[in-house]
């Protein structure tokens, strides 16, 4: 039977796996790019402006799991609904922008990049609004603290 538990349990994994896959794909990134775009003397010229977009996306998807590992932890403590979870979501967000941001930068030489471009800003929204909704539930349980 799936729980409530177990969910949380996979998604900390997952968490923790793409924590790895992050880091795999920054150490392997002049392999990685080479095999995506062959080692032709015209595909040279991308390399490295690819392998730049790669390790400028990883310093804010770094933090962005940093952040989302210790909000799952918070979850898993039952510490729900808390101020800190409200930064932690305030900086996903502009984390996703960030990625955002560097991946529009990119389209310009690699047009594929804007798709990324709008997911990541299209992510970073949506966890805007879950900010919000958070923070409209932690004043309405303060609220309901305070009252007899």
């Amino acid at each position: 039977m799936w729980t409530k538990s177990k969910s949380l349990m996979l998604s900390i994994f997952c968490t923790r796996l793409f924590l790895v896959l992050l880091v795999a794909g920054v150490i392997f990134a002049p392999q990685i790019v080479a095999w995506y775009f062959g080692e032709s003397p015209d595909a040279q010229a991308i390399h490295l402006a690819f392998r730049i977009t790669i390790y400028c996306c990883a310093v804010p998807g770094l933090f962005l799991l940093l952040c989302l590992h210790r909000l799952l932890r918070n979850l898993r403590r039952e510490r729900v609904f808390e101020q800190e979870n409200v930064t932690l979501l305030r900086a996903i967000s502009w984390l996703c922008i960030a990625v955002g941001v560097v991946t529009l930068v990119s389209g310009f030489y690699y047009t594929s990049f804007f798709l990324v471009a709008a997911a990541a800003a299209f992510c970073g929204l949506i966890v805007r609004v879950v900010k919000n909704v958070f923070e409209q539930a932690i004043e309405i349980k303060t609220e309901n603290d305070y009252t007899i």
